[in-house]
């Protein structure tokens, strides 16, 4: 007997001298059957190599694959508008399978609106999660209630060694930093300063910042040139224009700056509103960053590719839950560097 997928029901009650409605149970798990005739239909099924149809069943059972997304808002950083919609794809794309996904937006600036949202999606019981670990505590709490309640979840954008995700999808973040030292080691090539800006958010709980900045330190210091390091930390409540333009005039042997994240537009409009030339790198293809990139103000953007990563791990949670697929523990994403010159390549 030939291994084929393709039997239907009916062949295999004949293979197996049983009714139909024994292989449905069987096959299916429901249902009371005989002991001698649920061997005749497994030893038929092993034979044949049989794989149930996973899509029909759960539209057959009118089963639901409810998935939540907790991640920031775009409102208060337009960066976080790509991976929602590398979420509504994979929303529409699986809608007929009974898949739903609930999206839950926390405020990146404050740790309660993570925690509330977090309660929400707990109280709703979820079968699988997709999260942003932005705030450190906030999330290791989170994930340890997760744990409890037997509740997977995967991680994208930030990975946390403390959690027990089912599987993380991004960029391997000190790498990310470490290229960036390198970009700037090789077009700042003489001695002076490089100034790393961290703005907007609390770096002590911003995990994705740290990797950053760590994986930039530590190629400068293997670095002949080892540029002496300048770190700048501004929370939404300061003045970055006022403290960055009497740094820069200060100190004019900063020779050029890198920021963690995507808001380094914010530093392009300083340098160009005071004519002031520093090599500068920073994160994302956002609309704010391109018009800076194109005048060269801006050098080169690290592309994290958000709405591929959102994409890829709603995806993943679905090949787990309904396809009962093995997902890998870890997805690093290459890291990719635009200029001027090849912007277009990544945003068509």
């Amino acid at each position: 007997m030939g291994k084929n997928t393709n039997y239907t029901i009916n062949d295999i009650a004949k293979m197996a001298n049983v009714s139909r409605g024994t292989v449905d149970r069987v096959i299916h798990g429901r249902g009371t059957v005989s002991k001698r005739a649920y061997e005749k239909v497994r030893i038929v099924l092993d034979k044949i190599d049989y794989k149930p149809n996973l899509i029909a069943q759960s539209l057959k059972k009118g089963e639901l694959s409810k998935i939540a997304a907790l991640i920031p808002d775009h409102q208060y950083d337009v960066f976080w508008k790509r991976p929602l919609d590398g979420i509504e794809k994979v929303k529409q794309d699986y809608a007929s399978l009974g898949v739903t996904i609930e999206n839950f937006l926390f405020n990146p600036y404050n740790p309660q609106s993570f925690r509330e949202n977090a309660i929400k999606i707990l109280e709703k019981q979820f079968e699988g999660i997709l999260v942003v670990p932005f705030f450190y505590k906030e999330s290791l709490d989170f994930f340890k209630k997760c744990d409890e309640q037997s509740i997977p979840y995967i991680t994208f954008n930030t990975f946390l060694e403390d959690a027990n995700a089912v599987s993380h999808v991004g960029q391997d973040l000190k790498q990310s930093g470490r290229v960036a030292a390198e970009l700037m080691n090789k077009i700042a090539h003489t001695n002076g300063k490089l100034l790393i800006i961290h703005i907007d958010e609390d770096l002590a709980d911003s995990i994705h910042m740290q990797k950053k900045e760590m994986g930039f330190s530590h190629y400068n210091g293997q670095n002949p040139q080892n540029f002496e390091l300048q770190v700048l930390r501004t929370s939404p409540s300061e003045n970055i224009e006022t403290i960055l333009v009497d740094l820069l005039q200060f100190d004019p042997e900063i020779k050029g700056i890198y920021v963690t994240t995507s808001k380094v537009f914010l530093v392009a409009n300083i340098l160009q509103k005071y004519q002031i030339k520093k090599y500068l790198i920073g994160y994302d293809l956002i609309e704010e960053n391109l018009s800076f990139l194109k005048s060269g103000i801006i050098d080169f953007l690290i592309f994290q590719n958000p709405e591929y990563q959102a994409n890829l791990g709603i995806s993943y949670l679905i090949d787990l839950l309904v396809f009962k697929k093995e997902i890998p523990k870890k997805k690093l994403l290459p890291i990719e560097i635009a200029m001027k010159e090849n912007y277009k390549n990544y945003i068509q």
